[in-house]
């Protein structure tokens, strides 16, 4: 039996929920992506998120509230400009990659971007973002090794005159180092930055096909599979494989095929995808904003994750 596509009543209430709870972020996302609006559109409402320093903060990544230039939002930003293709000299990229640049820390496993600054811990955050001991975010991401380093090397493949004076091929060798080191079987979102490093095609395959080869041989039995593990916080095939073109994607058919119509069968009510983590016990005021950001991000990803892959039902804009 054939699975279901989005039907365009679906796709209908997931307008309705993003015109009226979505982010202008969002909004402007869904509405270049689906109904040609210029990206321009997008790129207005994206500056708001911008500091003066060149990052971005301001609760770009709905788990961390604090104003400040974060690696983490500068990264979600990032995501973003790709998604719009923008050229090498765009401000808003220029300015971010500025600030990453100065962000760099070197350890003796080479430069890594630590994900926050020590001022977030004062504002509200998802307790995987705590910091209040000594190295407690470095211990809890592996030193930022792999992520976000492997992602963040990924996406600036994509414009690689910002980073000049052979600073990316060096981040591209300790990050290939970093991760055919191997990679911690409960690491979702280090997987997910490893995916994102070996499916840029602008990375040198040198660096990026032992990467590739590895990840094949050892997410077919990582990543979830079932209706019950998809519900939970864990490696969904789709964070490592969001498109078919993906060179991952062969490695995961069937898990990919079940992801897919867990996706389609997950949205709520209200028209929107949500997250499957919750963080209210730490910051009882600040989550439902959160989630309702959340929502409004991750409905635009599901709805271009699905056209990506062939399963809004024709006649949908």
């Amino acid at each position: 039996m054939p699975t279901p596509d989005l039907t365009p009543e679906a796709f209908a209430r997931a307008r309705a929920f993003l015109e009226r709870q979505g982010r202008p972020l969002d909004l402007a996302r869904f509405r270049h992506a689906f109904e040609g609006a210029e990206r321009a559109e997008v790129l207005d409402a994206l500056r708001a998120y911008q500091n003066d320093d060149g990052g971005f903060g301001r609760a770009l990544e709905p788990d961390c509230r604090a104003p400040d230039s974060s690696v983490l939002a500068t990264m979600m930003a990032l995501r973003v400009l790709r998604e719009l293709a923008v050229p090498a000299d765009e401000p808003l990229l220029t300015a971010a990659s500025e600030w990453l640049r100065a962000q760099l820390h070197t350890t003796l496993d080479g430069s890594v971007w630590p994900f926050l600054p020590p001022q977030a811990e004062a504002h509200a955050h998802a307790p995987w973002w705590n910091q209040a001991g000594d190295d407690e975010l470095a211990r809890t991401f592996g030193g930022f090794r792999v992520n976000p380093r492997a992602e963040l090397v990924g996406r600036l493949w994509h414009w690689p005159e910002l980073l000049s004076g052979g600073l990316l091929a060096q981040l591209t060798t300790e990050t290939r180092d970093a991760l055919l080191a191997g990679l911690d079987e409960g690491d979702v979102n280090g997987h997910a930055a490893a995916a994102v490093f070996a499916g840029t095609p602008e990375v040198p395959e040198d660096h990026r096909l032992p990467v590739l080869e590895y990840l094949a041989d050892v997410l077919p039995g990582r990543v979830q599979t079932t209706p019950d593990a998809f519900a939970e916080r864990g490696l969904n095939p789709l964070m490592v494989a969001p498109t078919p073109d993906h060179p991952l994607a062969h490695a995961l058919e069937g898990p990919l095929s079940a992801a897919l119509l867990h996706l389609i069968m997950s949205q709520a009510q209200d028209g929107s995808w949500g997250p499957n983590w919750n963080w209210s016990g730490q910051f009882p005021a600040d989550w439902p904003a959160a989630e309702t950001e959340w929502r409004s991000d991750l409905t635009v990803d599901a709805l271009l994750t699905l056209r990506a892959w062939g399963r809004l039902e024709k006649n949908q804009l």
